[in-house]
Formats: C-alpha cells, structure tokens, sequence
C-alpha cells in the first residue's frame, strides 16, 4: 500500500503545482482590466492607477489620485461583470459588463466615460502558454502551405513504407 500512497501523492502534488499558473494568467488579465476600467471610470491614464493587493479571488484593491488626494478603490472581476466601488467614497460605484473569449483569452470592455476623451474598447488578454503560441503560429499559416506540408508527409510516408519492403 505504501508505494500505492506516495503514487498518489506525488500525483496530487503535480496537479496541484500545474494549476497555479493558469490562475496566474487569469489574475494578471483582472488586474489589467481592473486598472484599465478604473482608469476610465475616472478619466485617468492606465499608469496613474497603482494596483495595491489582491483581497481575495477575483477582489483587488487599487489606488489613484482622487478628489484632491490619494483614494481606493475596491476592482471585483466576476465572469460577466466588473465592480468598482470607492473605499472612501461609497458613492462612486459602477457595475460594467465585459466580454470574455475564451479562443483568444483576452476580455473586451466598451465602455465610455461621459467628457472623457478616452473611448476605444479596454482590450486585456491572458497570457498564453507556449501550446497555445504554438497552436496559433499552426492555424495562422496560409491554407497552401498546410496542403504541401500534408503531401510532403503523406509522400514520406508511402517512400517509408516502399523501402520497408
């Protein structure tokens, strides 16, 4: 039975070392797009907002100069929304929907601040995997290179099997 448990929790501990990057893709996205989003919520540049910590699982708190001091702001990035709310002041409060595509694993946010210059859409993607580079750098070649790379290993494969015999 002994070898059986360390089988086991040599694998446990695999799967749990594998995991945390992913979530660290996904948490560098929110905190992009918390910045981003509380940057047009106060009209503000992206590098004027200083991200302080994460509360808890999808919750940041953030900083900006605001109303004529240093104030915080608590980010909450669920699956289809972001909240922000003022730490100091309860009443600047914003519910914002944004759009998730998982193919390309990036997050889109249309949102405009009324008399604020700044009005493209908040674009954050995570970062992805080297299988994912690799996957995409595939399916972004041209459709004739593909068809020749495809002769070019079923030929290899039938002179393989000529010189077999």
């Amino acid at each position: 039975m002994r070898p059986i448990t360390q089988l086991i929790l040599s694998l446990a501990v695999l799967v749990c070392l594998a995991f945390p990057a992913r979530a660290d893709e996904i948490q560098d996205m929110e905190i992009c797009l918390g910045r981003q989003t509380l940057g047009r919520l106060l009209c503000k540049p992206a590098d004027e907002i200083n991200y302080v910590s994460r509360m808890r699982d999808g919750l940041y708190l953030f900083s900006a100069f605001y109303a004529n001091r240093e104030t915080h702001f608590f980010v909450g990035v669920d699956r289809s929304v972001i909240r922000i709310q003022g730490k100091e002041f309860k009443t600047v409060t914003r519910t914002i929907p944004y759009h998730f595509d998982a193919t390309s694993k990036c997050a889109v946010v249309d949102y405009k601040t009324p008399g604020c210059p700044m009005t493209g859409p908040i674009v954050c993607c995570a970062v992805k995997t080297e299988e994912d580079r690799q996957e995409e750098r595939f399916w972004n070649r041209p459709i004739p290179e593909l068809l020749e790379e495809d002769l070019r290993r079923a030929l290899q494969g039938v002179n393989a099997t000529d010189n077999g015999q």
